[in-house]
């Protein structure tokens, strides 16, 4: 498939993932912000059989770059790798899918990030051990957004942060970039105001809903009163602190669909009744599949589709790049996931 000509670069975490799919395990619920938090538990000191084991790709800048390639959208990936068997993969990889790669680095002397993920066998959701090296030194300059139409970001670690942010919130100040935003709860515990300012900027903000709880709290309003369950309030907050025209907020929520609102309206898309196998990289999945419907002017509705669409996908499978759709495949989908306008 020919490119689009808008090109996007993809910044963030790049790594190794090792999934450990187990059938033990205890879930206990607990409160938190007024939503409910789930926690996986063993015993402690306990040894737990795994049957099988699979290795993939993992990362925001390499799930999104990979996703919104297969869409035939140009995509660049920018983050950190190490001088190890595990990064030349990692760069193999990402040749394969056609991303380009001039903007990874190679940091000497240094680990590639590995993480170790258990899934639920039952439901397909994770806890996510993770081991961080080059991450924690990743530093990008204003060089680096040159010659890109949209930047998408996702979480961010180590002491260059805040920099980071910075040349960030100048590019798009200086209008050279539009961003595309999902902020991980890691970020918006660390600094909210960074994260506040991003999303005050960004032309399309992704959370899912624990993080859009955290986030709203932050802002200046009736806590008391608000409604953190109500989907719907959550849009309208997101999008009442986004100053462009065409701001974009999605939300999404696992099993009970996404959420996606701008001025025209708010909608909601369903989710299909299945056996999860991993939901690691459904979030990502998601988010390429939107942007890669908006950079081809779909409406919100179809966007929303698609994005959904592609999380399905890859939830069949253990990590977060082997069911990633084709535009033309994903098309053939759309019509299994309802979306309805709720505002």
């Amino acid at each position: 498939m020919k490119k689009k000509e808008i090109k996007v670069l993809c910044v963030g975490s790049m790594g190794k993932d090792i999934f450990f799919p187990v059938d033990t395990g205890t879930v206990i619920e607990t409160v938190s912000n007024s939503h409910v938090e789930k926690q996986f538990c063993f015993g402690y000191g306990s040894k737990v059989h795994v049957d099988d084991r699979f290795v993939a790709l993992g990362g925001c800048a390499c799930n999104v770059s990979i996703g919104l390639s297969r869409l035939g959208i140009d995509a660049r990936a920018l983050g950190n790798i190490g001088d190890d068997a595990d990064g030349q993969w990692i760069v193999d990889v990402l040749k394969k899918e056609e991303v380009d790669i001039s903007a990874i680095r190679k940091i000497i002397k240094s680990k590639t990030d590995i993480s170790v993920i258990l899934i639920d066998a039952s439901t397909g959701e994770r806890t996510i051990f993770v081991n961080r090296d080059v991450g924690e030194k990743l530093v990008f300059t204003e060089k680096d957004l040159k010659k890109v139409d949209w930047c998408f970001i996702g979480s961010l670690y180590g002491d260059s942060v805040g920099d980071n942010m910075h040349v960030l919130h100048d590019a798009i100040m200086q209008g050279k970039i539009k961003l595309a935003y999902n902020p991980g709860a890691y970020n918006i515990a660390q600094d909210e105001n960074i994260v506040l300012d991003l999303i005050h900027h960004a032309n399309v903000v992704f959370t899912n809903k624990s993080e859009a709880c955290d986030i709203i709290s932050y802002f200046d309003l009736d806590l008391e009163e608000a409604d953190f369950a109500d989907e719907k309030m959550l849009i309208e907050t997101l999008l009442l602190h986004m100053k462009s025209d065409d701001s974009i907020a999605v939300v999404t929520d696992g099993r009970r669909g996404a959420w996606a609102g701008d001025k025209r309206g708010i909608y909601h898309v369903s989710t299909i009744e299945k056996k999860v196998h991993d939901a690691t990289g459904a979030g990502d999945a998601f988010a390429s599949g939107f942007l890669g419907a908006l950079f081809r002017e779909d409406t919100i509705d179809k966007c929303i589709q698609c994005g959904s669409a592609n999380g399905d996908a890859v939830v069949d499978y253990y990590g977060a790049q082997e069911g990633l759709l084709t535009y033309g495949t994903m098309k053939d989908k759309l019509h299994l996931f309802d979306v309805r306008k709720i505002k």
